[in-house]
């Protein structure tokens, strides 16, 4: 299908064959992640009982995506991204069915668990923003915006179904069968890519295939020193996660010692953030469009540091309930639209480094909030510290969102 026939459709890029595969693909395979991260996360608590456990955890298990997501962007811009995806999805497979038959014949610990989540993490740190990335070769620039929040959509709403399937897994059956679900839930997506996604166009890559990786890094600084707007986009990525979206690591915590509650109700609240989430996202794709992105990157800040106040000192089940909500609804008013700003204002020969330092602000960033987070909480007054960093969240974002908008403007003017 020629390029001219994606054009001529009206603003629904699912109405892109590449794209309706895609976005299925990605739903199929990220609710099968979900299930596992929340049967990880449980069975961790349960091994350990201990929130800091749950901090080093995700430290330790994550590290890797700060090396990778610098990698990522050369491999991203330097190599055939169908042929990498293929690659990366295959080899996701692994950890999950080896964390299945290890949990099943109990011979998991809290260090196989953590071994085995390293190199799942490798896998993402090129994955993710690979993902964000392939979507601007399967549909026309002026889809982005939409299409990035179709696919924040389609992950949020295997958030919302992963933990809740995950919760009734763990109470029900056999906590280990949810990592079988996640090994089998990459096979559709691998089949998709392999028979029916095509790129709208053959990407030239052999070109800077030879560049060496030093100077490829000093075009990028010197990108991000000329467009200082999308520096700071990317700042206030890094303190949204730090100081918010890390917040969840001690949702165990919560369940178990405000409520005495265990993996049903954990599922549950993990749900209702995927809940939030997709409201959001709808609330993104049924606009008309986002003309103020930065303004909107704002009020998710705003929106997110009042939830985490109301979930830090009204300890009330329904209330508790409803600020997950609202925290999955920041995340999706947030992200997608930082991440489509960076991509409508960076050239595509830049793209891949720009947003694998995007995805370093939020997946590198989080395993390192997740542990001072988890060592914090168990040593200071829960709602004081969800406070304090409610506080910084608002207080740290608001100059950088208003230096990126007065920048963005010295550049159209």
């Amino acid at each position: 299908m020629k390029i001219k026939e994606y054009i001529s459709f009206k603003d629904n890029p699912l109405k892109i064959k590449n794209f309706r595969f895609f976005i299925l693909g990605h739903f199929i395979s990220f609710t099968g992640t979900w299930i596992q991260n929340t049967a990880q996360t449980w069975l961790v608590y349960e091994l350990t009982k201990s929130s800091y456990y749950l901090g080093l955890f995700n430290l330790i298990s994550s590290s890797p995506i700060i090396f990778f997501s610098f990698l990522s962007g050369l491999i991203i811009d330097f190599f055939d991204r169908k042929k990498l995806l293929i690659t990366i999805v295959s080899l996701a497979i692994f950890p999950s069915l080896i964390l299945g038959i290890l949990t099943q014949t109990g011979k998991i610990t809290f260090w196989i668990i953590t071994f085995l989540s390293l190199f799942s993490t490798c896998l993402s740190g090129i994955d993710v923003p690979l993902r964000q990335v392939f979507i601007s070769e399967i549909v026309p620039m002026e889809y982005i915006v939409k299409a990035i929040s179709f696919q924040s959509l389609s992950f949020n709403t295997a958030r919302m179904i992963g933990p809740f399937v995950a919760g009734l897994i763990i109470s029900y059956m056999n906590l280990y069968e949810c990592f079988y679900i996640n090994a089998l839930s990459f096979v559709p997506f691998l089949i998709f890519l392999i028979f029916w996604i095509r790129p709208l166009s053959n990407r030239s890559s052999i070109s800077k295939k030879k560049m060496e990786i030093k100077k490829s890094y000093k075009e990028l600084f010197h990108f991000l020193r000329k467009k200082k707007n999308i520096l700071s986009v990317i700042l206030t990525v890094c303190i949204f996660t730090f100081f918010g979206a890390s917040v969840l690591v001690i949702l165990p915590v919560i369940v178990y010692k405000f409520y005495e509650g265990g993996g049903k109700e954990f599922g549950f609240l993990s749900s209702m953030i995927g809940i939030g989430a997709i409201l959001g996202a709808t609330s993104v794709i049924f606009r008309k469009a986002v003309e103020d992105k930065l303004f909107n990157i704002l009020l998710a800040t705003i929106l997110l540091s009042i939830s985490i106040l109301g979930l830090s000192w009204i300890t009330k089940w329904v209330f508790t309930t409803i600020f997950c909500i609202f925290i999955g609804f920041s995340f999706t008013n947030f992200f997608p639209v930082a991440n489509s700003y960076i991509q409508e204002n960076t050239p595509s020969e830049l793209r891949g480094r720009v947003i694998s330092l995007f995805t370093l602000s939020f997946l590198g960033i989080y395993p390192i909030g997740n542990f001072f987070m988890g060592l914090l909480a168990e040593k200071f007054d829960l709602p004081l510290l969800l406070t304090i960093y409610a506080i910084l969240l608002i207080s740290l974002n608001f100059p950088l969102i208003k230096f990126a908008k007065n920048k963005s403007l010295k550049i159209k003017s």
